[in-house]
């Protein structure tokens, strides 16, 4: 018997050696598929991401001439940023804003998401429709401008004739202008299919698990939901704290920085500098929202886990 044993060994030997020499063009193969995939996502990064912003902080330490040659002027733009009280009141909005836009466009779609989905498919099927209604954020943002409007906006109209209160400033309260001007993202941006698509995914043995156990509704939601849901979670909340601290066109097509810049966002007076001609100062202030933006990216990734079992 051990002499077949050892007979049959060279024949294996010599299989395994085959299968490799097989596999091995077909892992370049597979390399090399890869790296076509990689290698544009990377040079497209490479031009229009980390080359542009490593100029942008080269001329942040020059007079930034569009046209002459630019001189070396040290950290003077950032000393006239931080000393300018309309750059540190943008900035101050700007937190502020993103503070309430990710509580009211993000939070609550979670909870939205998560009743949905004990709701008939029927009506849900709805909702995810009315969701993901494809809307121009120009058009939409200009319709918006008429729902707000003092004289003839349907809001004030319910104000005043429906829920019979005094008129009401919406746009032109400076303390309620940045509620205003994020409340229709809470009904035109659909964080909620993800989170819906999410969901649907959990297998739903968990659930019924649970329910053996005798685990209540909420109980449900904070052990299994939330945790299933942690990686959409985390990534979404990276995307959010980037376009609520870039913000620009809703803003700015809505009030244009009134009433008295309480609505001024940093993106918009960088806009106002860059008309102004102060080209070294904008773009010592994008580079300062580039650290801002940084540091609340790299505070969500340590905060939150992705991972479901953590």
């Amino acid at each position: 018997m051990s002499s077949q044993v050892t007979g049959m060994a060279p024949e294996l030997s010599v299989a395994t050696r085959q299968d490799l020499s097989e596999a091995a063009p077909l892992r370049r193969h597979n390399r090399l598929e890869a790296w076509m995939f990689v290698i544009p996502a990377f040079l497209f990064q490479l031009i229009w991401g980390w080359y542009p912003l490593v100029v942008a902080f080269i001329l942040s330490f020059t007079d930034a001439q569009p046209i002459l040659p630019s001189k070396f002027t040290g950290v003077a733009s950032y000393r006239h940023i931080l000393g300018d009280p309309l750059a540190l009141r943008s900035l101050q909005t700007t937190i502020e804003y993103a503070a309430l836009s990710i509580v009211l466009t993000f939070f609550i779609p979670i909870l939205v998401a998560i009743l949905l989905m004990e709701m008939p498919p029927r009506v849900m099927r709805w909702m995810m429709l009315l969701w993901f209604l494809p809307l121009s954020t120009i058009a939409s943002t200009i319709l918006w401008r008429y729902v707000y409007d003092q004289n003839v906006g349907i809001f004030q109209y319910i104000a005043t004739a429906v829920l019979h209160l005094p008129p009401q400033p919406f746009l032109n309260d400076p303390k309620t202008v940045l509620f205003w001007i994020i409340f229709p993202s809470v009904l035109l941006f659909g964080p909620g299919l993800f989170y819906m698509a999410s969901l649907q995914g959990i297998p739903s043995s968990y659930y019924e698990a649970a329910e053996v156990e005798g685990a209540g509704f909420w109980r449900k939601i904070w052990t299994i939901s939330l945790p299933r849901l942690r990686p959409i979670i985390s990534m979404l909340l990276i995307f959010s704290i980037i376009g609520s601290l870039q913000d620009f066109a809703f803003p700015q097509i809505l009030t244009g920085g009134d009433p008295g810049g309480a609505s001024r966002l940093v993106v918009m007076y960088m806009y106002e500098l860059l008309q102004d001609q102060r080209l070294s100062d904008a773009t010592a202030l994008a580079i300062l929202l580039f650290f801002v933006i940084m540091f609340f990216v790299i505070l969500s990734r340590l905060l939150i886990k992705e991972d479901p079992d953590a």
